[in-house]
């Protein structure tokens, strides 16, 4: 089903105009370009997600970011990764993602391509909007910005084969002008700024359509196989540019699920998403994952660095309790008596348990009470003559008579 994007990110993109019209107010050296975050101040980075992850939330799916694949991860409908190196995924990941496809129809695995810096662009279209001043230091952060980059990208695989796409990195810096495709309809090309440093085959495993994962059954003897867990079989291009694939999906015949790969996020990231026609392609994004016969209800950013951790549901069960600080020394020696006494102190301070109770109020005016304290007054004084002579005096008063005796033995000398 279609999600509409509803409103225009306005306050995350006047912020992003303001950094780039503000710029000679501003410290170079403070350009945040923190990869692929969409919360935490890193969010608000030139390179990062927020915008992105916006427009997923305004389309109505509650957004989650997560940096390992969990059990709580798998369970959202939409996966986003945006792999902040150029390493490629492990076959572990590979599997993990393969069978979560597989687990339920409706899915949208997404991976964006690191082939693009967005701090380059900006020290680029700042160029000629600072103050003379401040240009040699403009320049100076965009030298910079390139060659960490290329630092950076030397750690790509050349002709690197990951089974979802195959990448090859002797191609010279290009801008995607002319656009086509499905993607293509209703974005002025011209107007875009898509940078493309490398040529993306997706579905390729060395020549042949990927067909994902086999595993022997060993009750069914070493020759047999399990059917794969998710087949890849149409391989669709949703965005070209002179023939080179931009944004393809990977899809099954099997399945509803589906898979995109998009070659870099030069439309994708905070900076990009400045420009109106690269927010276009966003929502077609958005509405290409709406585009399945079960509506997903959910997204994740997986933020990773380096190789992705995948945490398994006992990984998850089996994590820290709070308690490890009792078994190191020397809380060990003592920590536990500690943790004992401080238990029964709690019971002892705080006995009631669940809603204290009303007591009923006391009656003022039940004479008993009176009797009972008057009593009990007479027996702390521990006098029995005095006693005595107190409940003649009382008798006497209640008859009207008027005598009054003191008591001839001292207090405390007679019982």
């Amino acid at each position: 089903m279609h999600r509409t994007i509803v409103g225009q990110l306005l306050p995350l993109l006047i912020l992003m105009v303001g950094m780039l019209a503000g710029c000679s107010k501003a410290k170079p050296k403070s350009l945040p370009t923190a990869y692929g975050k969409r919360t935490g101040t890193a969010g608000s980075s030139v390179n990062g997600t927020r915008a992105l992850s916006e427009m997923f939330r305004e389309a109505g799916y509650p957004v989650q970011s997560a940096e390992q694949i969990s059990p709580r991860t798998l369970r959202s409908d939409i996966i986003i990764w945006v792999p902040s190196d150029f390493q490629e995924p492990s076959q572990k990941m590979r599997d993990t993602i393969l069978h979560w496809l597989d687990e339920k129809d409706g899915r949208t695995f997404i991976y964006i391509g690191r082939d693009y810096d967005a701090s380059i662009q900006y020290w680029t279209e700042i160029m000629d909007q600072v103050a003379p001043d401040k240009q040699f230091d403009a320049m100076r952060q965009r030298s910079l910005a390139i060659e960490e980059f290329d630092e950076l990208r030397n750690d790509m695989i050349v002709g690197r084969n990951d089974q979802f796409f195959k990448i090859e990195t002797d191609k010279p810096e290009r801008i995607a002008t002319k656009l086509s495709g499905l993607w293509s309809d209703g974005i002025d090309g011209s107007k875009t700024h898509i940078q493309l440093r490398s040529k993306m085959d997706p579905g390729l495993v060395d020549g042949s359509p990927s067909q994902g994962n086999t595993k022997k059954n060993p009750a069914d003897g070493d020759d047999e196989e399990e059917p794969p867990v998710y087949l890849v079989e149409d391989v669709e291009p949703l965005l070209s540019s002179r023939g080179e694939t931009i944004v393809a999906r990977l899809g099954s015949d099997f399945s509803d699920s589906q898979i995109i790969l998009i070659n870099n996020g030069s439309f994708l990231l905070n900076l990009p998403l400045v420009n109106r026609e690269h927010r276009k392609l966003a929502g077609k994004l958005i509405n290409q994952c709406g585009q399945t016969y079960f509506d997903p209800e959910s997204v994740a950013f997986l933020e990773t660095n380096g190789p992705v951790r995948i945490m398994s549901a006992d990984d998850a069960t089996g994590g820290n309790s709070g308690w490890e600080w009792l078994s190191k020394w020397p809380l060990n020696l003592v920590g536990l008596q500690m943790a004992w006494w401080l238990i029964v102190l709690c019971f002892a301070l705080y006995p009631i348990f669940g809603r204290p109770k009303q007591l009923p109020a006391a009656e003022n005016s039940d004479f008993k009470k009176h009797i009972d304290s008057v009593g009990d007054l007479l027996q702390a004084t521990d006098d029995y003559a005095y006693a005595q002579l107190r409940l003649e005096q009382y008798q006497q008063a209640m008859k009207g008579d008027a005598v009054y005796r003191r008591s001839k033995t001292k207090r405390g000398d007679g019982k």
